[in-house]
């Protein structure tokens, strides 16, 4: 296929160019993009020189992997390895390894002629129980497809790759819009310029679809039968970022092979990949079968700005937060998760309190380079493992969350021992800001909130400055004075 000939057209240039000196060229270049989840046996033997980029690890293999980088931590030395999406991202950074989010290979297959007539739509994986959810003029004459079953006659490789081959091409002439539940029919095909609605069925498919994250927006199953779903979308311009992820292969391949690369450009390369956005992404499109009377703030667009000045009162509150814990809980911190956590200035606090508890922070803009980014408000969130962290901290986050109850039960099902929060109540003051959102909640409702989850307020205190904010400590219910 297309991306194939690419990736050896690269391979090589790559290898014409490296010299016999050096001696990564006696192994075999192995590009390690793939879904790697069924099984323990996809790691290269020696033979080979792996260069992940386009890289997925499955929750399924996480365990695995904890040993296999225990026992042979010599493997990803000096390897950094291109993620997928942001959830392998999240798990390959955890774990120490160099990681960097490369998004999947197939965004880079080349676009259809702008003068294709094609007229189908294409139903792709979709369940039989949620084609109801469909408008009638859409699937009324859709061809439905399921990618994951083919009807084959035998078992070699060139059969399989000509039948993939052969629907892609289906696709690039006849697909006015591609509706599906598949992340791989989506890919590729907004790749070709073919307007795609893609729906996540379940939290697993969120975290994997954050691979077109900034690129494509993620429909969620209740949008779908709520009716909220804009079945009128447009083509996708991403014709730059396919030209940096060629580039970024290019010069990882090179980098892997022992060739000198320059290192400013691959990170500069790298940073456009992981900051793509399409534009007017997050817009609420015109042409939208929107229930009015049912439209609320999750129809907003984020009013939070990448160009917001975080000045040092910022620090000043993450130290009030921190200073709600007890000297014990302080000292049993292992693990914290910092959503919303803007230039990381919680990560600052603990260290200048002689804390060093493993961190992870999460935020909707790359203020720092290691952070994770997720827009919560367009049903992103990073999978983690039930209790994975001891603390999770929301300085001055709820505020922006539009729904607010959906994002506490997330944090909760989480399960760590302590929530640290602020809020600003929407009974507190006449003053408000405007770039909050509207109809937050009262004091009772936030404290029940948590308390349906169970968690129980620990400790808290008032701030004023020009608004005033309540900063909260919640933990378990069971572990209620212990920690």
């Amino acid at each position: 296929m297309q991306l194939m000939r690419s990736t050896i057209e690269i391979l090589s240039l790559v290898s014409a160019g490296g010299g016999d000196n050096n001696p990564s060229n006696a192994l075999i270049p192995v590009i390690m993009q793939g879904w790697f989840a069924h099984s323990c046996h996809f790691v290269p033997n020696n033979q080979t020189l792996p260069i992940f980029v386009g890289t997925h690890f499955n929750s399924r293999i996480y365990k695995f992997l904890e040993y296999f980088i225990a026992y042979y931590p010599f493997y990803f030395k000096n390897k950094e390895i291109g993620c997928r999406d942001l959830e392998t991202l999240r798990f390959c950074q955890n774990k120490g390894l160099r990681a960097y989010f490369s998004r999947c290979l197939t965004l880079t297959l080349p676009k259809r002629e702008a003068n294709v007539k094609a007229n189908k739509v294409f139903l792709v994986g979709i369940p039989k129980e949620d084609l109801q959810y469909i408008p009638q003029n859409l699937s009324k004459n859709a061809i439905q497809i399921n990618q994951q079953w083919i009807e084959h006659h035998n078992l070699n490789f060139e059969y399989f790759e000509s039948q993939a081959q052969n629907l892609l091409e289906t696709y690039k002439r006849e697909a006015k819009l591609i509706i599906t539940c598949a992340l791989h029919c989506a890919i590729p095909c907004v790749a070709m310029g073919i307007p795609v609605v893609l729906i996540a069925r379940n939290e697993e498919n969120k975290q994997r679809f954050s691979a077109v994250s900034g690129i494509l927006r993620i429909w969620t199953l209740e949008e779908l039968k709520a009716g909220l779903i804009d079945f009128n979308p447009a083509p996708l311009e991403i014709e730059s970022l396919k030209k940096d992820m060629l580039e970024n292969l290019r010069l990882s391949i090179q980098k892997e092979m022992g060739e000198r690369v320059e290192e400013e450009q691959l990170l500069q390369i790298r940073a456009r990949i992981a900051e793509f956005k399409v534009k007017n992404l997050n817009e609420i499109p015109s042409g939208a079968n929107h229930n009015l009377e049912a439209k609320s703030d999750s129809m907003n667009v984020n009013l939070w700005k990448e160009d917001f000045k975080y000045d040092l009162e910022f620090k000043q509150r993450a130290q009030i937060l921190l200073d709600l814990l007890s000297p014990e809980a302080k000292e049993s911190l292992e693990s914290v998760l910092d959503l919303g956590c803007g230039v990381q200035y919680f990560r600052e606090v603990l260290k200048e309190n002689h804390l060093n508890p493993s961190y992870v922070g999460v935020d909707l803009y790359p203020h720092q380079e290691d952070n994770i980014l997720c827009d919560f408000n367009h049903e992103e969130f990073p999978y983690f493992s039930k209790d994975s962290f001891t603390l999770i901290i929301c300085a001055e986050l709820f505020e922006y969350i539009w729904d607010l109850p959906k994002f506490i039960e997330r944090i909760c099902s989480l399960s760590p021992k302590l929530i640290l929060c602020s809020y600003n109540f929407t009974n507190a003051s006449e003053i408000d800001n405007e770039i909050w959102v509207r109809n937050r909640l009262t004091q009772e409702e936030l404290f029940n909130l948590f308390l349906s989850h169970h968690y129980i307020l620990s400790s808290y205190q008032t701030h004023r400055r020009n608004l005033p904010t309540g900063y909260f400590c919640f933990c378990k219910k069971e572990l209620m004075g212990k920690v």
